[in-house]
């Protein structure tokens, strides 16, 4: 049967030769495609997650509501505000930092936990200033939960352990300031004095809106400069298993009035366009993989009209519905494999030219696009060219398997 199959094959060799081409074609623009964004969503994940977290708790907006004032000060007055109060009533933070983290110690699901302080804070040296979001954290822990160290340029992001008052930069803050590791810089954040911080490190994360305005500094330190011994603003939590950030945090959420927000909800707008890219993405691919199959069944159909003779003597000599089925149907997965190994190939090759183009522009320390070779991409490019190929190739299979040799014969007179 395989042999019968390869020769009618190689006695089309035009037509045969351009559908493994379309086949290819698409399998190739699948990974290619495929490889450029799942590469793109890596590198934004790992940007995210570098400042969410799997999870992020924090304290919740505190609003002030003419209605709750009302009720707690005039219960039994009516009264009518000229001007109703608005505003927060203070600074953001978290009601119960001592109960989260015996929570998130006990809880097997999680990996580590990183409690942080963000205040806005005003860098100086000489005349240069910079405005910054100042993060206290705990080091040891903050790099267990985010990958930070890999993007330390200078210095190392533990070196902010310790007694002294240390201060890692971002990337595009030291430059605009004129800094290096092992000098001294003035941080103040509105209250009191500027006190002064030795520089231990410089992070790039490769994104300039992050790298111009982020520094961090041990916990305490952040909470001295502040006057809030103690404060804590919200909790960075790692997972042991990322894909459940969403179900985690809904069941969290329930548990007080502190904001729990996953990574994906807290960068929802990112996420939106990620899934359109997916869409447009399998969207083109099933696009080009129909008119590939549109042309299997087409040539498949003529050549069932070309070899109707042959048809009738295999029939003639012993060969059933089904024997004759598998002749045709055979050539469509001749064709699948065929074609998706090629595409593979190409896909390959495609995304390694893609990867190799210098587009002058930093993507994740890189001037490069961030290409993937994520084997699932290779693998659904495969098992799309070859389903494809099949269900192509059954219709014209089935009406194959139907003719009789009288049929074949009368239709010849």
């Amino acid at each position: 049967m395989l042999f019968l199959t390869w020769r009618q094959l190689i006695s089309r060799k035009k037509q045969t030769f351009l559908i493994l081409l379309g086949i290819s074609f698409g399998t190739m623009l699948f990974i290619s495609i495929s490889g450029v964004q799942l590469g793109l969503r890596s590198y934004i994940s790992n940007q995210l997650l570098n400042n969410t977290a799997h999870i992020l708790i924090s304290g919740s907006d505190r609003n002030v509501d003419s209605k709750d004032i009302t009720e707690r000060f005039y219960r039994d007055q009516v009264v009518r505000w000229i001007q109703e109060p608005l505003g927060k009533r203070g600074e953001v933070r978290l009601e119960n930092y001592q109960g989260w983290a015996e929570k998130l110690q006990q809880d097997p699901e999680v990996y580590d936990f990183s409690p942080r302080l963000s205040v806005n804070a005003l860098l100086s040296r000489g005349s240069f200033s910079a405005p910054v979001n100042l993060i206290g954290t705990l080091p040891e822990r903050h790099v267990k939960i985010t990958s930070i160290q890999n993007y330390m340029r200078e210095g190392d992001f533990l070196n902010l352990k310790g007694g002294a008052q240390k201060i890692v930069l971002g990337s595009r803050v030291a430059k605009d300031l004129g800094v290096r590791p092992g000098q001294l810089i003035h941080v103040n954040i509105g209250e009191g004095e500027s006190q002064g911080f030795k520089i231990v490190g410089i992070v790039h994360f490769g994104n300039d809106q992050i790298d111009k305005s982020i520094a961090f500094a041990e916990l305490t330190k952040v909470q001295l400069l502040n006057r809030s011994p103690g404060r804590v603003s919200e909790i960075a939590v790692s997972l042991v298993e990322m894909d459940k950030s969403s179900e985690i945090a809904d069941e969290w959420e329930v548990l007080g009035k502190d904001k729990v927000q996953d990574w994906q909800e807290a960068n929802k707008s990112f996420m939106e366009m990620i899934r359109m890219q997916d869409f447009v993405r399998y969207f083109i691919t099933t696009a080009i993989l129909i008119v590939a199959a549109f042309g299997i069944y087409n040539v498949l159909s003529i050549m069932i009209n070309q070899k109707q003779k042959e048809i009738a003597i295999l029939r003639a000599i012993g060969y059933g519905p089904g024997k004759i089925m598998e002749l045709v149907i055979y050539q469509g997965v001749i064709l699948g494999i065929f074609g998706g190994i090629l595409g593979v190939v190409l896909g390959f090759c495609m995304c390694q030219w893609v990867g190799s183009i210098d587009l002058n522009i930093e993507i994740g320390g890189s001037n490069h696009l961030i290409v993937s070779y994520d084997p699932h991409i290779y693998l659904i490019a495969f098992s799309a060219a070859l389903l494809a190929s099949i269900l192509a190739s059954y219709f014209p299979a089935h009406f194959a398997s139907r003719l009789s040799p009288m049929d074949i014969i009368r239709s010849q007179l």
